[in-house]
């Protein structure tokens, strides 16, 4: 009995395994190689945003499309309660809009939802990608590449400034979620990975590095360790996070556009921001387009 145990009990770990890596969601893939976007109006900046920022629907939620598809933007206020009321208008959009695509923010990851909700994991991006998958919709990123991104924002800020940035905007966004029970056990799991990233190779070698940076590039801000992205970035990181997003806006109207001039209907969800920032740009290229276009 023992031997036969020794071979079962094996065999059924290995299969279990699989069978939860089967039912795994792997990775939301990055949309490849979209054409290149035709604005008449240009996107909003961070500083045109700003002076409606107060004002504006929250969520915020567009719809425009032309003869040939159609997109609906919804610009959440993120969240990873599955309770918040927001999310409930969400699937009811979804539901009425009927898409044939969808896009999320965020690079996700995998998931297991045998034992993760997509919401608590992945914020209203999760919720998106759950309903794609019930709806067997493909779904993908709007985000560009990250080389791609850096690239762009190497360009015009200094490469420690950058690497402070990006090292510190997923805490600077989860602190709205909670605070950890370790941030530098945090922040330096995220600097070990983003500073092997195409340009920012060796910057800030560790933690001490880390805040020598942040008093630096952000005098009188107080510690980032009680610093929420909610806030906004102080000091030389606001403009870093301008350009950032700035990048990130051009890239999720390219692939709007493609899509919506590839007859797909588009449901994509985003910050409000993003929302407030694309939407006359979008509204006004997909009233441009020709019947005829791709």
């Amino acid at each position: 009995m023992r031997q036969r145990l020794l071979l079962v009990v094996p065999g059924l770990l290995v299969a279990s395994g699989a069978a939860l890596w089967l039912s795994a969601w792997h990775p939301v893939p990055a949309f490849p190689d979209p054409d290149p976007a035709s604005l008449p109006v240009p996107i909003l900046t961070s500083e045109e945003y700003s002076a409606r920022m107060a004002g504006h629907a929250r969520p915020y939620v567009f719809e425009a499309g032309n003869a040939r598809g159609a997109v609906l933007v919804f610009g959440a206020e993120h969240t990873r309660d599955p309770a918040a009321p927001q999310l409930a208008a969400l699937r009811a959009r979804f539901a009425v809009f009927r898409p044939s695509a969808a896009l999320v923010e965020g690079r996700l990851g995998h998931l297991l939802p045998w034992f993760q909700d997509p919401v608590r994991r992945h914020g209203e991006s999760g919720l998106v990608r759950a309903l794609a998958r019930a709806a067997a919709i493909p779904c993908w990123t709007w985000e560009p590449s990250i080389e791609d991104e850096l690239r762009a924002v190497l360009a015009r800020h200094p490469r420690e400034r950058v690497a402070l940035f990006y090292v510190l905007r997923p805490y600077g966004s989860g602190l709205r979620h909670g605070r950890p029970a370790d941030p530098d056990a945090v922040v330096e799991g995220t600097r070990g990975r983003r500073t092997r990233w195409p340009g920012l190779e060796g910057a800030l070698p560790d933690l001490a590095a880390v805040d020598a940076a942040w008093r630096r590039e952000c005098p009188g801000a107080g510690d980032w360790r009680d610093h929420s992205d909610v806030h906004g970035w102080p000091g030389t990181l606001a403009a870093v996070f301008a350009d950032s997003n700035a990048a990130r806006d051009e890239h999720f109207a390219r692939v709007l556009l493609h899509l919506a001039h590839r007859g797909e209907r588009v449901f994509a969800v985003c910050g409000s921001s993003h929302a407030v920032k694309l939407e006359p740009a979008v509204r006004a290229a997909l009233a441009a387009a020709a019947p005829g276009q791709r």
